[in-house]
């Protein structure tokens, strides 16, 4: 980068941070986009990047959220700046959801990431304008809901989330600095009225509170952003023994419950916690731990209880917890009886939960290959099904077969049975009638079940 001056040799201040954070956090060779809302801090950082990063390693994007009227004009604000910079600008309208139970503001919040995470590419990072009033702001907000380190932490210089590299180049500058950069330069911005509504709880802090705790404590901005950079290292501490804790604890979209009882309550939680953020699951509130923790482990040896939150379900199956995503829980989809016709010389895909069967021809093992001569049909248990799970076996219930192998009970519904009119051939890819065996050295098709949540 170049060097910016003010009436004296070197870079500014804010030039100064912006190098720094980008070596800290070994980016200054990635390219950098720009969120760009066209306000004040936004416009200060794209010019600072605008007139210092190399060709091609920059790019603004502007998000219209289409919740005020002159939204469009700003959107066309932004793209003169860009012109003027030549920089390489992009727009993405979204929808605000007003019914999320999110509230308005976060809920815009939300969909801005969303479209910001998909219109990134890969090798791109996202760079905002959070400077230390804002990391200030946010620790005290957090503070009134009652957050733990992380919530108190607040905003990390730089951090991996939804898909993206997100870095905050000037979170250590004051406001003032970036307000003075602005005036010197004669920049321009837009002001958006949203920013005037009191009833909004980041502006009644920034208008009504912070005037007035600067006032009786003048360092107060810079003390708080202080606290929330030593929140930040109590979390990087809490997050290494969470991990240690997780490597013991954790298989996949599971924790083992009896393993997790051993530990004190303070680690269950932090083990949970830290076990919900890395699998993007939305984190519950104090008393909703509290019920997970208390009904799990007051749950009988056969019980199967469950717990559920917004977003997110809990099972407990056999000293087990298994975590899903509502979208992804198995259970609401229940037993459909919906056959499936099947040429196994193609995959055929019954959707996320049921997942994919593929035919490989073989010898020796699966199904005779004459029994895939024609269309298959796939079914789902209803009930009184059996075969002969071995040549040597009496033919079994598949009920419990499914008992015996410790398959989930949410699961065993829409594992597949292969028919071949009503002869059942094979159930997934875990047994194989032997009244339809391939013999030694006959012809076979193996069955492949895979693209589906865990069974066991």
């Amino acid at each position: 980068m170049t060097a910016e001056t003010s009436g004296l040799s070197g870079p500014s201040p804010l030039q100064s941070a912006i190098e720094e954070c980008l070596s800290r956090h070994h980016l200054r060779d990635k390219k950098l986009c720009v969120a760009l809302s066209g306000g004040r801090d936004s416009v200060v950082l794209l010019h600072l990047l605008g007139a210092s990063a190399e060709p091609g390693h920059i790019r603004a994007i502007h998000v219209d959220h289409g919740l005020h009227p002159e939204s469009p004009k700003w959107a066309g604000f932004c793209a003169g700046i860009c012109t003027t910079l030549a920089v390489p600008f992009q727009v993405c309208k979204v929808t605000v959801p007003h019914d999320s139970g999110l509230g308005l503001e976060a809920s815009a919040r939300a969909s801005r990431y969303a479209a910001l995470a998909d219109a990134l590419a890969p090798d791109e990072v996202l760079v905002t304008a959070h400077h230390r009033n804002d990391q200030a702001e946010t620790l005290l907000l957090q503070l009134l809901r009652g957050a733990g380190p992380h919530g108190l932490a607040s905003m990390p210089e730089c951090v991996r989330r939804d898909g993206l590299v997100i870095v905050r180049p000037l979170l250590s500058m004051p406001a003032r600095v970036i307000r003075e950069y602005a005036e010197r330069h004669d920049l321009q911005w837009v002001e958006d009225p949203s920013n005037e509504d009191r009833g909004l709880d980041r502006n009644y802090l920034r208008q009504e509170i912070f005037p007035r705790l600067e006032h009786r404590w003048p360092a107060a901005v810079d003390s708080i952003a202080r606290s929330a950079r030593l929140a930040g290292e109590v979390t990087e501490m809490l997050d290494a023994l969470a991990d240690q804790d997780l490597m013991i604890l954790q298989a996949g979209n599971r924790i083992d419950a009896v393993k997790l009882g051993r530990l004190s309550g303070s680690r269950q939680r932090n083990a949970l916690r830290r076990f919900l953020r890395g699998a993007n699951l939305a984190i519950p509130s104090e008393r909703q731990l509290k019920l997970l923790l208390d009904t799990m482990a007051g749950a009988g040896a056969d019980a199967q209880p469950l717990i559920a939150w917004p977003g997110v379900r809990v099972r407990r199956y056999r000293g087990q917890l298994w975590f899903f995503a509502d979208s992804a829980d198995p259970q609401p989809h229940g037993s459909d009886p919906t056959d499936y016709r099947w040429n196994p010389e193609g995959p055929l895909d019954m959707g996320a939960v049921r997942g994919r069967l593929i035919a490989q021809a073989c010898v020796g093992e699966g199904i005779a290959a004459t029994f895939g001569d024609a269309e298959l049909i796939v079914r789902f248990r209803q009930g009184g099904e059996s075969l002969r799970p071995a040549p040597a076996a009496a033919s079994r219930h598949l009920k419990n077969l499914l008992q015996e192998s410790r398959i989930v009970p949410w699961m065993r519904g829409h594992i597949p049975l292969v028919y071949r009119g009503d002869d059942l051939l094979a159930v997934g890819d875990m047994w194989v009638n032997a009244d339809c065996a391939a013999g030694p050295d006959e012809p076979g098709m193996r069955i492949v079940w895979d693209n589906h949540p865990a069974i066991r």
